[in-house]
């Protein structure tokens, strides 16, 4: 790696420790009850039924929304929001993380929770059955010993094992979200918890194999519905409004929710050195972490690469067979391309994941691939429409002088020449596209950026986990980009020697 990208990476590093240890300055507020925080800014986990709680608790407060619990308190501790509603379990999990949060006043609700299963004859016939054995579990006293089990849980504890389930039945398909102690964690690298474990339970009991596709909590109920799960878990709240579009079990736990806020007490820059210490190791040593980053680049360069051959592909086998069309064939692959490229990647992924492929069994990890090879592929198709018109007519015409037919014209003087013009462009697409695919983690897809977010729900760190994929990022960019500049040399005509160049043409 050159000298000049390796300083970038060092900047990156210093400026971002200088803004850590600047977070750590105390400007904020204390509050003792809760009623000081209505008119204040409060954090929303998106799609839960804290939203409309906390409304009704805070009418004149200012709402922000966040993706998840690890979110929610990362912007609690960068002083964005003054408070949020929580599970009591996992706001008790984020002081455990940092004590520098506290619960105030009382619980503020209470509700049931259950499993969700899509609202069809299959989902209700598999809700039935976990309703037996839900009831088999309270009766034997094992639910409740299930549930203080993952409440006070630990690095030692442990998971019946889904890799020995038996699977003479089929696959049970589980949607779930991290971070929602004690139901759903991440645990030495592994998706546990007590909802988990009922599902793995319930695969023993009716000959199940389970796969676990971890996504973002308001994506649980769209992957049930739309067939891409067999059931959803993460502490869903049982309402009517969601029993109007899913099947609820009956109820294996009871929420309590409380108020979560910063104490009123300042760590400053004194203790910035071992907040650092403490983030290398919650990010990388703790449950052998690191492996989970390893993962994330693996996904998310095969990801990458794939896209870019199929994309290269797919946009130049189109745009070779589309033109000398004029017609109707030309204007449908420009209107799809309008289409593809005027979707935002994430949403063309969704309409991919949750619509198209809804029905079939394919995993959002080859969705992600199709999607970005769709998007690739426009802009190869764009690049060689493009690039092709900078080349001067009087090129075909001498080579059609010299005997060229006009199929090898093209092959053999335009598109060479052509390619030269395109290479800056197909560089700057590749560095797009490894930084697109950071979206894919709303498919179920556990790539790079998704690692991070699952570290981050279990240390509540917001600096570490997001640093570190942002140089990983950069890192792999680099890399492409090198690998790129080091097959650029196929482009350049002063390398071709004069029988490569009259290879194929009738020189008698």
């Amino acid at each position: 790696m050159k000298l000049k990208k390796i300083i970038r990476i060092l900047f990156i590093v210093i400026l971002s420790s200088i803004l850590f240890a600047c977070s750590g300055l105390d400007n904020s507020q204390s509050f003792t009850t809760i009623e000081e925080l209505n008119n204040r800014r409060i954090g929303i986990k998106q799609g839960t039924i804290y939203d409309g709680l906390t409304k009704r608790l805070f009418p004149d407060a200012e709402y922000f929304y966040y993706n998840n619990n690890t979110d929610l308190t990362a912007a609690l501790k960068g002083h964005k929001i003054d408070g949020f509603v929580a599970d009591d379990a996992i706001i008790d999990e984020i002081i455990r993380e940092n004590p520098e949060v506290m619960k105030i006043g009382e619980h503020v609700t209470s509700f049931d929770v259950g499993l969700v299963f899509a609202k069809n004859d299959k989902g209700k016939k598999l809700s039935e059955m976990m309703n037996v054995l839900l009831k088999e579990l309270k009766d034997s006293g094992q639910m409740d010993e299930l549930y203080n089990k993952w409440l006070n849980y630990d690095s030692n504890t442990e998971m019946l094992d889904i890799d020995k389930l038996s699977g003479e039945n089929g696959t049970i398909i589980l949607a779930t979200q991290v971070g929602s102690p004690p139901f759903n964690i991440l645990l030495n690298g592994k998706i546990a918890g007590y909802e988990t474990e009922l599902t793995a339970l319930f695969c023993e009991k009716y000959g199940y194999k389970l796969q676990i596709d971890e996504m973002y909590f308001d994506g649980l109920l769209s992957a049930v519905q739309t067939g891409k799960a067999d059931l959803a878990a993460g502490g869903i709240g049982r309402t009517e409004e969601r029993s109007k579009s899913v099947i609820f079990s009956d109820a294996d736990a009871i929420i309590y929710g409380s108020v979560a806020v910063l104490k009123n007490e300042s760590n400053g820059l004194n203790s910035f050195v071992d907040s650092f210490i403490n983030g290398f190791r919650g990010t990388f040593i703790v449950e052998d972490r690191w492996k989970l980053f390893v993962e994330g680049i693996l996904s998310t360069l095969t990801i990458t690469l794939a896209s870019i051959i199929f994309g290269t592909a797919l946009g130049f086998i189109v745009y070779t067979n589309t033109r000398n069309n004029e017609g109707l064939m030309l204007k449908l692959v420009r209107s799809s391309i309008w289409v593809i490229q005027g979707m935002p990647v994430v949403v063309l992924l969704m309409v991919l994941y949750y619509i198209i492929f809804g029905r079939v069994s394919i995993s959002g990890f080859w969705v992600a691939i199709v999607g970005f090879s769709l998007t690739f592929g426009c802009a190869v198709f764009n690049m060689l429409s493009g690039a092709v018109k900078t080349i001067d007519k009087g090129q075909t015409q001498a080579a059609f002088t010299l005997g060229y037919p006009e199929k090898l014209s093209f092959y053999r003087i335009i598109l060479p020449q052509a390619i030269r013009f395109i290479m800056p462009s197909y560089k700057s697409e590749i560095v797009s596209l490894i930084k697109a695919t950071a979206v894919v983690g709303y498919i179920a897809v556990q790539d790079l950026t998704k690692v991070g977010d699952q570290i981050r729900s279990r240390t509540y760190e917001a600096f570490f986990p997001l640093i570190v994929v942002t140089i990983l990022y950069f890192v792999l960019s680099a890399l492409l980009s090198a690998l790129i500049n080091r097959i650029d040399f196929v482009s350049d005509l002063r390398k071709r020697s004069p029988e490569q160049i009259l290879k194929g043409v009738n020189r008698k």
